[in-house]
């Protein structure tokens, strides 16, 4: 509760990667909020831009697919 007696409701996304000898394993949580309101429960919020190249996606839902696949182009173009 904040100093108000209101209760906090954490929004924010949540992502990790773990590294390993045999490469690094990348986790999400996979809902997709607009202020206090879950909009969409299933979103991958890991973005593949190459083979071995991931975009992990937070924030504005629709800046973020956006940059991806403005990447994910250059990174094609440039292959």
């Amino acid at each position: 509760m904040d100093r108000r007696g209101a209760t906090k409701i954490s929004t924010g996304t949540t992502i990790m990667a773990v590294e390993f000898d045999g490469g690094v394993i990348l986790g999400s949580d996979s809902r997709v909020s607009a202020g206090q309101s879950v909009v969409n429960r299933i979103f991958n919020k890991l973005a593949p831009l190459h083979d071995r190249i991931y975009c992990a996606l937070s924030g504005s839902a629709a800046d973020a697919q956006a940059m991806a696949d403005l990447i994910n182009y250059q990174l094609e173009l440039h292959r």
